[in-house]
């Protein structure tokens, strides 16, 4: 029987991480107490999660033909993630971004945008098999989209992560467009406030909940995730809450990546979507945490989180 293989698309970037005692405001400074170069981009933070778990992963991206290209290439080898479907490009600088982190994990992201037409390339040299999982985010207007309906033609599980600034700078009309495309859906805080502050409504429970039934994924199941306040999460005409993992953050960068890499290994083993859930918080917690986490790990911490029905009557 052919082993389920996960395939992570989306731009892969250096990350330029700085450390600081607190994130500075307008107008104001802090002082650097250190800071490191790693590889980034969402594709690799959930790559590197599902490949530490022992996954067969292979991540879709564009590079640069220059060093920074091959030292990203390198480290995705070096986790276990296959880089034949990444896409070296002459003349194109790899793209990089630069994250901000403070003592209490908290962190602002500079993005350096990529070229339109470099990532419509990205994906388009994958071919899914049934039992295969895809995950992408919203990276183009139209390329995501396409991976996602090849994916489920195909049989593959399909999973959108629908982030801020990408739908600012491609639309709510292409996030719905992807997410009708997907099984699973997977949104958090900075998308509800934007979708709140645009209906004039408080970024809560009722508004998370009206979020999920907005996205309408082919398969029905939306998770927003809510940072320490948790995770609202629809599955058809059904509603859950779930409260975080109690943690003390070491960093925050990379925990919705986490989530969602621990929610996609889960229903593709053929976990029910509530205890699914219940495996995405735990992965985030555990690496909130800074504890690693084995999938044996994430698996114990799972039976710690309960899953609770939401009725529409019970939201504020």
């Amino acid at each position: 029987m052919r082993r389920s293989e996960f395939l992570c698309i989306g731009p892969v970037v250096l990350d330029r991480v700085i450390e600081v005692d607190r994130i500075p405001g307008p107008d104001d400074k802090a002082f650097i107490s250190a800071k490191y170069d790693t590889a980034g981009g969402p594709a690799r933070n959930v790559a590197f999660a599902l490949a530490g778990w022992g996954e067969r992963v292979v991540a879709a991206s564009v590079v640069g033909d220059d060093s920074v290209g091959q030292r990203l290439l390198d480290r995705l080898s070096e986790a276990g993630v296959g880089t034949d479907a990444i896409e070296r490009v002459p003349d194109l600088e790899t793209a990089s971004c630069t994250i901000i982190v403070d003592g209490t994990g908290e962190r602002a992201i500079l993005i350096d945008p990529i070229d339109d037409a470099v990532l419509a390339r990205i994906g388009s040299n994958l071919r899914p098999s049934s039992g295969d999982a895809v995950l992408a985010n919203l990276f183009h207007d139209h390329a995501a989209f396409d991976a996602l309906t090849e994916a489920r033609l195909a049989g593959a599980l399909a999973f959108i992560d629908l982030e801020w600034p990408e739908i600012g700078r491609w639309g709510w009309a292409a996030a719905k467009r992807a997410a009708a495309a997907a099984d699973v859906a997977v949104t958090n805080r900075q998308v509800l406030k934007a979708f709140a502050e645009e209906r004039g409504i408080a970024p809560d429970d009722k508004a998370a909940a009206a979020l999920s039934d907005e996205l309408k994924p082919a398969g029905g199941r939306v998770c927003v995730t809510l940072g320490a306040d948790g995770v609202v999460a629809r599955d058809g005409d059904h509603l859950f809450r779930l409260a975080a993992m109690p943690v003390t953050p070491k960093n925050t960068t990379g925990a919705g990546d986490r989530f969602l890499a621990g929610l996609a290994r889960a229903l593709t083993v053929g976990t029910t979507f509530e205890r699914s859930l219940a495996h995405g918080v735990a992965a985030a917690g555990l690496h909130l945490a800074g504890a690693g986490g084995t999938w044996a790990e994430v698996e114990r911490a799972a039976v710690t989180v309960n899953v609770c029905p939401l009725s529409a009557g019970a939201l504020p």
